[in-house]
C-alpha cells in the first residue's frame, strides 16, 4: 500500500461499489479514515453513473438484492456465477414500504412516497441502512409526480411532488420541493404540463425529467425552473413512451401497438436510435420490455423482459438471453448504484426508540453474499432480419 500515491489509492477506491467500501473500512485504520471522509463519501457518490449495479425487489417489496453486471462475460457461454447481495428494505410504522421498480431515486438513495394521506414519505438509502422521514404535506390535493435529486450548487437533495390542484377556476400542476438539509418544503413554479399518474422523474447532472405527452419535462434543481425537451423527430404515434437515466445518459423507450419498441439516448442535445425491436425478437411481447442499464463504453444494453433479462449488442446487432438463477419468481428491477451517505449523520435525522429515548442505528460492515448461477444463451445475430425499419411505424 505504501507504494500506491495516495491520491491514485483513492480513485481506485471512488470506482470500487458501496457495498464493498463497507467491507473494505474494516481493513485498517487509514482505508476507514478515507472511506469515512465526507468529500470522499460525496465523490462517490456523485460518480456512480457508469457502474451497472442493479437492484431487485420482489413482488411485495419486502425482499432486496444488489447485484453487479460487470462481473459477467456475454461471450462466454459456459456457466458462470454472480454475487448478489442482500438487502435489508425499511421497516417502519406509516412509512410505504417498497413498491414495484422503478422509484425515484438520485446516488444511491430512494424515495419511499405513497398516493395515500396517511404515510409518511422518507429518503432510503439501502446499503447504509439509514433513512430521512420527509415532514408532512398539505394533502388537499392530487398527486400526480414524484422527484428525488441532487443540487451541487447547494450541497443539498430535493424531494419534489407536483399535485393537481385547481386555482381560480383552472387546473394546475403545483411542484413543491423539500430540502433535505433544512427539512422543510416549498413552493416553486408550476409545472407546465400534465403527465401519466405518479410517474416517477429520473435525475440525471442536477435535473430531474418526467416524461409528458408531447415533450419531456425537466425541473433544474439549481433554479427550480422547468424547461421542455423536444422528442426525437419523426416518431410517429407510440401508445406509450418512457424516460430512464441510464449510464450517464437520458434514455427514451417507445412502444407502437404493431409489437414494436424504438430506443432513443440523447447525445450533444440530440436524440441518437439506440435500438429497435420488432416481431423477430423471441417470444411474448415488446410491451413488457424495459431497458435497465446501459454501458454505453461497451456499447450494450441490458434488457429485463417479463421475468428475465437479456443482453442487447448494439455494434454487432446481437442477443443474448441471461438467466440468473434463485431470483424471486416475480420481481421488479432499476439501475441503482450505491453510496455511503449517512442520511442520519448529514441531515440530523434521529431515531427515538419504543422507550423514547434517541439513539443511533447501527450500521453493518459487511453483507452475507450468495453465488447464484448464470446462464447466457443467443437469442438472435446479426443474419437474424430482426432490426426494424425505421419507416414501420
Amino acid at each position: 500500500m505504501s507504494d500506491i500515491p495516495s491520491e491514485l489509492f483513492r480513485k481506485i477506491l471512488l470506482r470500487v461499489p458501496a457495498e464493498s467500501l463497507l467491507r473494505f473500512s474494516t481493513v485498517c485504520k487509514a482505508w476507514r479514515a478515507i472511506i469515512g471522509d465526507a468529500s470522499f463519501i460525496r465523490s462517490h457518490a456523485t460518480n456512480q453513473s457508469s457502474t451497472t449495479t442493479l437492484v431487485i425487489a420482489n413482488s411485495t417489496g419486502t425482499r432486496l438484492f444488489s447485484l453487479s453486471l460487470d462481473s459477467l462475460d456475454y461471450n462466454n457461454d459456459a456457466h458462470q456465477v454472480i454475487d448478489v447481495m442482500p438487502l435489508k428494505t425499511l421497516y417502519r410504522a406509516g412509512v410505504p414500504r417498497l413498491p414495484a421498480l422503478p422509484v425515484a431515486s438520485c446516488n444511491g438513495l430512494m424515495l419511499l412516497s405513497h398516493y395515500d394521506v396517511e404515510k409518511i414519505w422518507a429518503v432510503f438509502n439501502p446499503v447504509m441502512q439509514d433513512f430521512h422521514e420527509v415532514s408532512e404535506f398539505d394533502h388537499d390535493s392530487r398527486l400526480i409526480g414524484t422527484g428525488l435529486g441532487y443540487c451541487s450548487a447547494s450541497d443539498d437533495y430535493k424531494v419534489v411532488r407536483i399535485d393537481e390542484i385547481l386555482r381560480n377556476g383552472k387546473i394546475v400542476y403545483r411542484t413543491c420541493v423539500y430540502s433535505l438539509r433544512s427539512g422543510s418544503w416549498k413552493v416553486v413554479n408550476d409545472c407546465p404540463s400534465d403527465f401519466p399518474w405518479l410517474s416517477p422523474g429520473v435525475y440525471l447532472n442536477g435535473a430531474l425529467y418526467w416524461r409528458s405527452w408531447d415533450f419531456i419535462i425537466a425541473l433544474d434543481l439549481e433554479t427550480e425552473n422547468y424547461d421542455k425537451l423536444p422528442l426525437p423527430p419523426d416518431l410517429g404515434k407510440p401508445f406509450e413512451t418512457r424516460v430512464d437515466a441510464l449510464g450517464g445518459c437520458l434514455i427514451l423507450s417507445c412502444y407502437y401497438m404493431m409489437n414494436r419498441v424504438d430506443g432513443w439516448v440523447m447525445r450533444d442535445c440530440e436524440w441518437v436510435k439506440l435500438f429497435s425491436f420488432g416481431e423477430g425478437y423471441g417470444s411474448g411481447t415488446r410491451w413488457n420490455l424495459r431497458p435497465v442499464a446501459y454501458l454505453k463504453s461497451k456499447g450494450q444494453v441490458f434488457l429485463l423482459h417479463d421475468s428475465g433479462f437479456f443482453m442487447f449488442d448494439i455494434e454487432r446487432n446481437s442477443a443474448k438471453n441471461v438467466t440468473i438463477d434463485g431470483l424471486p419468481e416475480f420481481f421488479s428491477c432499476q439501475f441503482f448504484p450505491g453510496s455511503l451517505l449517512p442520511l442520519d449523520e448529514s441531515y440530523a435525522v434521529e431515531v427515538k426508540s419504543s422507550a423514547g429515548t434517541k439513539r443511533k442505528r447501527k450500521k453493518k460492515t459487511a453483507n452475507t453474499r450468495y453465488k447464484h448461477a448464470v446462464t447466457i444463451t443467443d437469442v438472435w445475430s446479426r443474419s437474424d432480419p430482426l432490426w426494424s425499419s425505421e419507416d414501420d411505424v
